[in-house]
């Protein structure tokens, strides 16, 4: 079994690099990436670390970039990168996570505001700048019951489905612009080949009902090189219908947990919501390109 897609407390997850390796070996993971948001700093750490000494099997470098297609705020996935080239590209065209976490409240607030949803009156000045934005602002959203005929169920009952639903939905009156605090698709897929990378598009399914569009307008970019076709949040239906298409389309396969340790409980390395068995061979037709 394999894992592909998490992430350390050097981005937005909570475990230490350590404590990552650790639980892969644990869990006799043969493979692993991870994939911090927009930095490869875990990576400039394993060269401090015997990794033999926490982890035995094979490590692919990666990493997962912010970015936008045709409006809707996405990530996309880079594997095999040389992280030290990665490193100083990203550095060009990212802000750091917590003057991004800033500016993103700031504006969040405002559209809840101009939409008439209630929130605590130091909203404001109670937030941390290393949190992230969708989870403050849920907290003070659902502080106030008189909330729930503004939103649905489903994002009342979870910050991720609020932000995937609200705040990177361009159809909602809560879509935060990022046109400014995240590069464009092109740039960030540049940047990924510039570092010698290939590039996967993750949890396709995860943009709900942009999910169409986003697809076909990163298909039509004509770069892609691959889909992240295992995820815990697929339906079979959907799981079946995005390796179908990676195979007509001669696109490689991914697959991950997309593990942030306890900022998502539910999630574990490996099995994901439990329902994850990644087989290593899907990773076996591009693994002649992994240094």
């Amino acid at each position: 079994m394999i894992d592909l897609h998490m992430h350390t407390s050097y981005s937005d997850g909570t475990d230490s690099l350590t404590e990552i390796l650790q639980n892969c070996e644990k869990k006799q993971l043969s493979v692993i990436s991870i994939t911090d948001h927009n930095n490869c700093d875990a990576y400039f750490e394993m060269e401090k670390l015997k990794i033999s000494d926490y982890y035995s099997g094979k490590i692919i470098p990666g990493i997962e970039l912010n970015t936008k297609a045709d409006g809707v705020p996405i990530e996309i996935l880079g594997y095999n990168i040389n992280y030290k080239i990665m490193n100083e590209l990203a550095k060009e065209v990212y802000l750091s996570p917590d003057k991004r976490n800033e500016l993103e409240f700031e504006r969040l607030v405002k559209k809840c505001k101009d939409y008439g949803i209630v929130l605590d009156e130091d909203v404001l000045e109670q937030f941390d700048k290393n949190d992230f934005a969708s989870v403050a602002i849920h907290k003070s959203i659902t502080n106030h019951l008189e909330n729930k005929a503004k939103i649905n169920e489903r994002s009342w009952n979870s910050s991720r489905d609020f932000y995937r639903d609200y705040m990177s939905n361009p159809n909602t009156p809560l879509y935060v612009e990022m046109e400014d605090l995240v590069p464009d698709l092109d740039t960030a897929i540049n940047i990924v080949k510039k570092a010698g990378g290939l590039v996967f598009i993750p949890h396709i399914y995860e943009y709900r009902d942009n999910t169409p569009k986003v697809l076909e307008y990163i298909l039509n970019n004509g770069r892609l090189d691959g889909i992240e076709c295992y995820y815990t949040t697929f339906t079979e239906e959907q799981h079946e219908y995005i390796l179908n298409l990676t195979k007509g389309k001669n696109l490689y396969i991914s697959g991950g947990s997309d593990y942030h340790g306890k900022r998502k409980p539910d999630t574990d390395l490996g099995i994901g919501h439990g329902n994850l068995n990644i087989p290593k061979e899907i990773q076996e037709p591009w693994a002649k390109y992994i240094n």
